[in-house]
This record gives structure tokens, C-alpha cells and sequence, in this order.
């Protein structure tokens, strides 16, 4: 009896530890999952002038399949507002994070392949491409607390993306939630800030 207890407490132990080592997941994909967001798009007009637009969006994984020589990909369709917005195929590695863009991005020319997204496991100061022709770049910048209309989120990471000029975007992951937040900057006059929400 004494031995069947120890032989439990040491399986409990085990899982606990196994747990505790496992790695969190920054950019989680489940076929069709969505993620939600409220967003404000802004634009600085002369002389000193401000509109601003509410949107929402929505990133859904509308499914998944295992390709030889990729391991599983992921469509992911992007809704703005009610209408179709952008299209991407994602696909993990142990090491990496993977887009391929299905469709224009804000006027930008989809990449000729797969751009590496995230490099993991993450660190702040990490910096890499994201292709070989150098046209986007990723640095991680800082791991933070992160306060949302969902709650708190510890241990986040922003990423910065730059890419041609002028557009600049900053995106928060958090463990095992994926993004919590963007800010996009598509000229020195316009911008915009997007949050997670439930529904």
C-alpha cells in the first residue's frame, strides 16, 4: 500500500514538473478558433485635427491539413468589420513560426515565400529577418504585464515589425492567448490600436 502511495506521489510529481517545464505557446492555432478585436483607426489632419474610426476584426482559423515537407498549415481569414480582409497560411516548427500572406496586405506585395514570424523560444532583444531579401524584420522588444478589457496578461511579449517604410507595427502575445493587442502605424498621419475582446 505504502508503495502504491509513493509510486502516486512520484506520477503527481512527475506531471506537476512536466507541466511547469512546458513551454508556453505565444501564437496558439485550433481549427476554428477566433480571435476578436476592437480597433480605432486615427488620422492627423492640418492643422490640428484628429478622426478617428471604430472597427472590429476578427482572426479566424478556418482550418487545418498536413502537407508533405510542411508538417500541419493553417488557413487564417481576417475579417474587417464584415467583410473579407486578409488571408494567410501559417505553420509551425520547433524553433519557428511561419506566414505565408494569401493575400495584399494594406497595398504592401505579398513575399515570394514563407516569412519566418516568430523565433522561438522568445527573448527580449531577439532580432531577425523575415526573408532572405531583408524586406521585413521582427525584434522583440520587451516582456511586459499587460492590462485588457479581458483581464491581465503577465509575461507578454511586444514584437515590433518593420517593414517598408513608413509602416511600423507593434503586437503583444501573450502565453497561451496569442495577440492581445496591435498598434500599426500606415503613415506619419495614420495609425491605429486594437484590443482583444470576448465577443
Amino acid at each position: 500500500m505504502r508503495h502504491e502511495r509513493n509510486c502516486g506521489a512520484l506520477l503527481l510529481l512527475a506531471g506537476v514538473a512536466a507541466f511547469a517545464c512546458r513551454r508556453p505557446d505565444y501564437f496558439p492555432l485550433k481549427d476554428n478558433q477566433v480571435w476578436r478585436y476592437a480597433a480605432t483607426g486615427c488620422e492627423v489632419l492640418p492643422p490640428h485635427t484628429i478622426e478617428t474610426e471604430s472597427l472590429t476584426y476578427a482572426i479566424a482559423v478556418t482550418g487545418s491539413a498536413v502537407e508533405p515537407g510542411l508538417g500541419r498549415v493553417y488557413e487564417v481569414r481576417i475579417r474587417r468589420g464584415d467583410e473579407p480582409y486578409m488571408a494567410f497560411f501559417f505553420r509551425k516548427t520547433r524553433d519557428a513560426l511561419f506566414v505565408l500572406p494569401a493575400s495584399h496586405l494594406d497595398g504592401l506585395e505579398p513575399t515570394s515565400g514563407w516569412v519566418k514570424l516568430l523565433e522561438l523560444p522568445l527573448r527580449v532583444g531577439a532580432f531577425w529577418y523575415g526573408d532572405e531579401e531583408r524586406s521585413v524584420s521582427f525584434e522583440v522588444m520587451a516582456r511586459e504585464t499587460v492590462e485588457a478589457s479581458m483581464g491581465r496578461f503577465r509575461d507578454c511579449f511586444r514584437i515590433r515589425i518593420h517593414a517598408p517604410e513608413p509602416y511600423l507595427i507593434d503586437v503583444w502575445l501573450a502565453p497561451d492567448a496569442g495577440i492581445i493587442r496591435w498598434n500599426r502605424r500606415f503613415s506619419a498621419s495614420w495609425f491605429e490600436v486594437a484590443e482583444r475582446i470576448l465577443r
